[in-house]
């Protein structure tokens, strides 16, 4: 009964990671997008600064992804696993 229930924290642990990836990288695609779209009209360059943020945004996303993994690696390779693969905690 205790081995499904460390399964069901892991289940929701990677669960949260991976909404966390998917809300991080939307959210920086949408802010260099209408950031760089707002500086386009401001300044009249349309369409370059719009893509700019945009890949700002990506780059910005990826890191934190980066970011995030690591940390689970360093997690994960600091604890230990008993004989099925799993963290013994």
């Amino acid at each position: 009964m205790v081995a499904k229930k460390r399964n069901y924290w892991n289940y929701a642990k990677y669960a949260n990671m991976a909404t966390s990836i998917g809300v991080t990288m939307t959210a920086g695609i949408f802010l260099g997008f209408y950031g760089g779209s707002w500086l386009d009209r401001h300044f009249g360059t349309s369409p370059w600064l719009m893509l700019a943020g945009v890949l700002f945004g990506i780059a910005v996303g990826f890191y934190s992804i980066w970011n995030e993994l690591s940390a689970l690696g360093i997690t994960m390779k600091t604890k230990p696993r008993d004989k099925d693969g799993n963290n013994q905690d």
